[in-house]
């Protein structure tokens, strides 16, 4: 059996044998014993008296054989008159041992074994009360007519209503010749003996409960297992125990360590703990009560209390999302992690928000490998989380992490079971340059990037595209790994798309990471739609001061003139200048020339039909073509 369930029996028990109840009850008696009932017999309660010690004794000898008749020994709680004295007791010499109840109370009856025995003129064994009034057939005077007198054996007395019982041997000469009593030589003349008693005590004090503290008592709103301490006292026969109602049940009591060998038998003050298990009781009020007994049943009640019971802990947080966004987002600055909160009752509100953050993809809390269980009272409804910052995750913060959140009330209760969690990325850096770039077409061009290594997944191409005049369009993006790059349908290129292009490209990811720094460059040349002559070629374009500078190549069996032309723009128009020259062994030159401020856009060369030529043409961009 445990401690609990013995407590509760025994508090079962005592509620049966003492007719406890909630509510208070006084008058009522207790026993004390001397020199009776389980062995070793002791006597704690009598106390001894002698006024003439020359010539009387007292002795205690609990559990010696009963004396009786003409003795020199003496037995239980005695007084006798003292042996092989040469000289006569004094008138007035008495000695024997008196009970004493308690203060205020009463001494209600007296169970005993005693003996009376005087054989002696003057001698008076007896038993009286307070007042000094024997108890009815419990005094043995000297009778010269039978030689003496003794009463023996168990007697009981009740309806008495005095503060003291005494048993004593008094010497009270019976005539106005005797002065004295006779004293016995070997045997004595007079013996009064208390073998042994129970005394019934009548205790009308109630006892005092002085203070009740705790949670158990001054809580109101309660979880778990909560404490309470009784403070009590008994001016009377002391505190014998100390109860806890609920809801008018007796659910536990404490005893004092009580002695009924003594008057007193209890602790006149005491100082008890209790302790509740509320999971043990329904959610919601209940009622507390505290009460103290004394030794004789008396039992004071302390002033009903009410305890509002909450142990559960609060509900899942739901909708969160981190920065805005629910799982799988990734981020590049702390995160802020937002949910929103549960109902609770209007006692009992979210006191303080719990939180873990683990690395990877979780569904649960790992046991290992997170950081530690943060806590904050305030804000209720979010939290800040900082890779970068946390002891844990500074290192390497950049990766995947899992926040699980999970409340307490303001008494305390939470559960990591009802956690929430919220998965996410964190990325600071961009990518790097694509790891490759192609173009294909002839206008439009398909610009195609292969994905460097990075974290966090790429989501965005950024690029921007430069002709050979200086002239650039903005930023663009693209929400893949590739665009398409169109000269004609480009509003900085438009007027004239032909040409040669630098196109820089950089990439972004998903957390918004980007740095034009990181870019890879593809350069495109953008001629005019033709077919292309293989058999006559432009070689170099070259312009000093006013001079434009052509050279180019034929077939070496072709002999004839080409005809080589130059647009120029000046001033916001285009303009035309051209020279007939001839082919000689496979090479020819021409030399045209263009006013000062003149900005070369393209040279195109064309063979004039003769025998064994076709009509050829070929078109060269010029690049940088400001002298």
């Amino acid at each position: 059996m445990t401690r609990a369930a013995a407590l509760l029996g025994a508090a079962a028990l005592l509620g049966t044998w003492l007719g406890l109840a909630p509510e208070a009850s006084f008058a009522g008696t207790y026993q004390v014993s001397a020199c009776t009932g389980a062995t070793p017999l002791v006597n704690n309660s009598w106390k001894q008296f002698n006024n003439t010690s020359a010539h009387l004794e007292t002795r205690a000898n609990c559990g010696a054989s009963e004396i009786t008749g003409y003795s020199g020994e003496i037995s239980g709680l005695a007084a006798a008159d003292v042996l092989g004295l040469g000289t006569q007791t004094p008138e007035g010499a008495v000695a024997g041992w008196t009970f004493t109840a308690p203060a205020g109370d009463t001494i209600s009856a007296i169970s005993m074994d005693r003996d009376l025995f005087d054989d002696g003129p003057g001698w008076l064994p007896q038993i009286i009360d307070a007042a000094g009034t024997s108890l009815p057939d419990e005094t043995c005077p000297f009778n010269g007519d039978n030689g003496g007198c003794e009463l023996s054996g168990e007697a009981t007395h009740t309806g008495l209503d005095t503060t003291s019982l005494t048993i004593e041997v008094l010497c009270s000469p019976a005539s106005e010749e005797l002065t004295s009593c006779p004293g016995g030589a070997t045997v004595h003349h007079a013996r009064a003996e208390l073998d042994g008693a129970t005394v019934t005590i009548t205790d009308e004090q109630p006892p005092q409960i002085t203070s009740m503290s705790g949670p158990l008592f001054t809580g109101s709103l309660v979880r778990g297992t909560i404490t309470g301490t009784i403070d009590s006292s008994d001016g009377g026969s002391g505190v014998q125990y100390a109860l806890l109602y609920v809801d008018g049940a007796l659910l536990a009591q404490q005893p004092s360590s009580c002695d009924f060998t003594q008057p007193v038998p209890c602790p006149t003050s005491s100082s008890n703990q209790f302790s509740l298990n509320t999971s043990a009781l329904s959610n919601g009020p209940h009622e507390i009560q505290a009460a103290v007994v004394d030794a004789a049943g008396n039992q004071t009640l302390g002033a009903s209390g009410q305890i509002m019971v909450d142990n559960t802990a609060p509900s899942t947080p739901a909708g969160v999302l981190v920065d805005g966004h629910g799982d799988g987002t990734w981020i590049n600055q702390p995160a802020t992690i937002t949910w929103t909160t549960p109902s609770q009752p209007t006692d009992d509100p979210i006191g303080q928000v719990n939180w873990i953050a683990c690395p990877g993809t979780e569904t649960s809390i790992p046991a290992s490998g997170c950081d530690a269980v943060h806590s904050q009272s305030s804000p209720l409804s979010s939290l800040t989380f900082d890779p970068a910052e946390d002891p844990v995750f500074a290192d390497q913060p950049q990766g995947a992490y899992t926040v699980f959140v999970w409340l307490q009330d303001a008494i305390g209760n939470t559960s990591q079971a009802n956690a929430a969690a919220i998965t996410f990325g964190y990325q600071t850096s961009p990518p790097p340059p694509p790891r490759s770039i192609t173009a294909k077409g002839v206008g439009p061009y398909t610009i195609t990037l292969g994905a460097p290594a990075h974290l966090a997944p790429i989501t965005q191409t950024n690029w921007t595209a430069c002709n050979s005049h200086g002239v650039c369009t903005p930023a663009e993006s693209s929400p893949n790994l590739s665009f398409v790059f169109a000269p004609s349908h480009i509003q900085q290129f438009r007027q004239s798309p032909y040409g040669r292009y630098t196109i820089r490209v950089w990439l972004q990811d998903a957390a918004g990471n980007t740095s034009p720094t990181e870019s890879a460059t593809v350069t495109i040349d953008h001629q005019r739609p033709g077919k292309p002559s293989p058999a006559l070629h432009i070689r170099s374009v070259r312009r000093i001061r006013l001079a434009l500078r052509v050279r180019g190549s034929a077939a070496r069996a072709l002999s004839g003139h080409v005809t080589v032309l130059a647009r120029y723009r000046l001033r916001g128009r285009s303009h035309v200048v051209q020279a007939r020259v001839r082919v000689a062994l496979g090479r020819w030159a021409a030399v045209l020339g263009e006013p000062a401020g003149a900005l070369t856009e393209l040279v195109t060369v064309v063979r004039h039909s003769s025998k064994g030529w076709r009509s050829q043409t070929v078109t060269r961009y010029v690049h940088h073509s400001r002298g």
